[in-house]
């Protein structure tokens, strides 16, 4: 099994999950290569570095779980990041944390679906457009490689609450996307390092209102 290989480190060390559930972890891991040799779910190019670039990159949103988060929202989930990874850490450390997962592609949602039942994990999928499910009012909301932050914002803002904090992994040229989003958005935001790459960042966005009249 390729999971026995696998860097655990930042998982055991910072995020202060089990060995169990990086094992857990391993498992989804070895269906990803599994099922990407069958359909796209990541880039080939990126599949041999994924557990870096995708799981442990999506394991550190954890540390930026608002304290009262009952429900988690990732759009755009793909192959499950980063919710789904979200979802494994949850399974131990909080798990009352209900995760919606939108995926509009039909074979991505039926993986997200057979890593879900095979592990048991408070997941609800949703194989829909974003924009056109009801309201979610999510106390976290996540979404990566999605789209620019304007479009991050329109669709966060239809599916906050009161207290919601967005979390968008970003690559190191987000400058301009913010200065667009502020013509159409207000919000306060915290850059924050990337811990697995250097060269992006994570953006903390909470009360998140419309700047203008839209």
């Amino acid at each position: 099994m390729l999971k026995n290989r696998l860097n655990y480190d930042i998982l055991l060390n910072k995020i202060c999950v089990s060995r169990e559930t990086c094992d857990l972890l391993g498992v989804y891991y070895d269906m990803l290569i599994s099922w990407n040799k069958k359909i796209n779910l990541v880039s080939r190019k990126s599949i041999s570095t994924s557990w870096n670039r995708h799981f442990l990159d999506s394991a550190q949103l954890w540390l930026y779980l608002p304290p009262k988060t009952n429900k988690w929202l990732d759009f755009g989930s793909g192959a499950g990041f980063p919710g789904l990874v979200i979802a494994f850490i949850s399974k131990e450390l909080k798990p009352d944390l209900k995760i919606v997962l939108v995926e509009k592609n039909k074979k991505k949602a039926f993986f997200l679906n057979e890593v879900v039942n095979k592990i048991g994990l408070n997941v609800e999928i949703l194989s829909n457009n974003v924009e056109s499910i009801i309201p979610q009012k999510a106390d976290v909301i996540t979404s990566r490689a999605f789209g620019k932050l304007e479009h991050l914002l329109k669709i966060s803002y239809k599916h906050q609450n009161r207290d919601t904090t967005a979390l968008f992994p970003k690559g190191v040229s987000f400058t301009e996307e913010i200065i667009i989003s502020k013509k159409n958005w207000s919000y306060e935001l915290e850059k924050i390092k990337n811990i697995i790459d250097n060269n992006s960042f994570i953006l903390k966005i909470r009360k998140l209102t419309c700047a203008r009249t839209r």
